[in-house]
């Protein structure tokens, strides 16, 4: 009996280790729904900032979750970060193909994302996931204020008009993050 309450709580335990990965992989089902939202002209800004914050909050809370819980790790970093950076690109991907924002800040951010995945496995190859970085903090950050501010106001609304033209800007900080990673990389050598 004693042993059936232990399976009880390991099974429960199990569970909700789950939780911040589950978090991370809804980022993907919230994907797929804003690219068929866009696929079929969708113009409804309600349903597509609901998705940018849902998103953006189960990004904010899936790696607390799993430092509360204890269950932290490598994988589980991994997943956050490709989670992040799929639906960022689905989003923005989509606000370019409608004419908000120039098609190269999502290609400069798969550019930027490669670049970091390769050179966690190449740097922190002993490292137990990817290896952090200080623009890329700041460079999710960027993301998702971007996905958000195209959610809910894109051109011509102002804000959407200011990302717009800030456009060029924005690209250069996604070039110095990927001068950052070089430079790491070369520093590490």
């Amino acid at each position: 009996m004693a042993s059936d309450g232990l399976k009880g709580r390991a099974r429960g335990s199990a569970m909700l280790a789950q939780i911040p990965n589950g978090l991370s992989a809804l980022r993907f089902a919230l994907a797929g729904i804003w690219i068929e939202l866009a696929a079929h002209g969708h113009q409804g800004r309600l349903a597509f900032a609901s998705i940018a914050i849902v998103a953006a909050g189960s990004d904010f809370v899936d790696g607390r979750i799993a430092r509360r819980l204890g269950v932290a790790s490598g994988s589980g970093r991994w997943l956050d970060g490709i989670a992040d950076v799929s639906f960022v690109l689905a989003a923005l991907f989509c606000e370019a193909v409608a004419g908000a924002i120039p098609v190269y800040i999502p290609i400069l951010i798969a550019l930027s994302f490669s670049q970091y995945a390769i050179d966690s496995i190449v740097i922190g190859a002993r490292a137990a996931g990817p290896i952090r970085s200080r623009l890329g903090h700041w460079g999710g950050i960027i993301n998702y204020a971007l996905v958000i501010t195209l959610a809910i106001a894109p051109p011509p609304a102002l804000p959407g008009t200011i990302v717009r033209e800030l456009a060029p800007m924005i690209a250069m900080f996604y070039v110095a993050a990927i001068s950052e990673r070089v430079w790491l990389y070369y520093r590490t050598r």
